[in-house]
């Protein structure tokens, strides 16, 4: 039975991008080796997916076409660090871990077919080699995994992560509905849409060990996810109009519209050149990192989760 197999090749695992305009872009996450250790075992559950858990080879092939170029595994990070703060066994939070990566995978999926991109990781898009049917169904497919994965954890954590898709599809519908219509929005939406789109779910991956053990902590940990998730979305933003290299690797095409890049947004509001608007950009990504860090003042265990604001926070080169 043919099981997935994950490709490790330098894309996704180089350090960093440097000397892009005189940023650094770390590009994988400097966790601890417990953190790490999570990870591998999450790349080795989403690598043991066989037919059977797709109904067969036909969806299995193409639900599993996007996963075989792993991202950062942000999300899955964010539900290690939760639980590994409280104390718990990050182990045990591994089919948590897993189904968050699924449904952002399956974000993406839809994303793709949403904005036309022909590009993600640096290969095509399942839309793209497969046609955006077998891509929409492949889609649903994550999804319907990821929320068998997640009900092991109880009804409490499930309801959260519907709430959050809930908010992740409204994100994206502002988004749609801006390029549609050629108006381009204001900071304060992109705001708005980067914390339905990306922000909210990554609370809920940040919080979800601390909701299934029911700990007090959780609204803490939600909100150091949320602004995190705001923070990399800024992050993404400015990498991808100052890199030439990042922006052809996921297609790019919004970067061109401009309608919901934050940097173009930036220079349009406030009638100012581009590199004011980098500038201004990278001061609203420090305010969400630093905000982040708010949350858990105090916190133990603060290494690892500093660490990961290092990773979205836009640094000079």
């Amino acid at each position: 039975m043919r099981s997935l197999t994950l490709m490790k090749g330098k894309d996704a695992y180089s350090l960093q991008i440097a000397n892009a305009r005189g940023f650094v872009f770390p590009r994988s996450l400097p966790l601890g080796n417990s953190i790490k250790s999570g990870i591998n075992k999450v790349q080795a559950r989403l690598s043991s997916f066989g037919y059977q858990d797709f109904s067969g080879k036909e969806l299995f092939d193409a639900a599993t076409y996007t996963l075989r170029k792993p991202g950062k595994m942000l999300r899955p990070a964010l539900v290690l660090l939760g639980a590994k703060l409280m104390g718990e066994d990050a182990a045990d939070f591994i089919d948590m871990a897993v189904a968050a990566e699924l449904l952002h995978t399956a974000s993406l999926v839809h994303d793709d077919i949403i904005d036309g991109d022909s590009v993600r990781r640096g290969v095509p898009t399942l839309h793209a080699k497969r046609g955006s049917e077998v891509a929409l169904l492949s889609g649903d497919a994550l999804i319907a995994k990821a929320v068998s994965l997640a009900s092991r954890y109880g009804p409490r954590v499930v309801k959260k992560v519907a709430d959050a898709s809930l908010d992740m599809c409204a994100g994206e519908l502002l988004d749609y509905s801006s390029q549609r219509e050629g108006k381009p929005i204001g900071v304060r939406e992109y705001l708005r849409v980067a914390r339905l789109k990306n922000g909210v779910f990554m609370g809920t991956c940040a919080s979800a060990a601390a909701i299934y053990k029911r700990k007090k902590v959780a609204s803490r940990l939600y909100g150091f996810g949320l602004g995190l998730g705001v923070a990399f979305q800024i992050r993404d933003d400015i990498l991808e109009l100052v890199d030439e290299k990042e922006a052809g690797r996921n297609g790019g095409s919004k970067i061109t519209s401009g309608y919901t890049n934050i940097v173009r947004i930036f220079a349009k509001q406030f009638g100012i050149g581009q590199d004011e608007a980098v500038k201004k950009a990278v001061g609203l990504n420090d305010y969400f990192a630093d905000r982040a860090l708010h949350f858990m003042e105090g916190a133990t265990w603060s290494r690892e989760l500093s660490r990961y604001i290092d990773f979205v926070r836009v640094r000079g080169a």
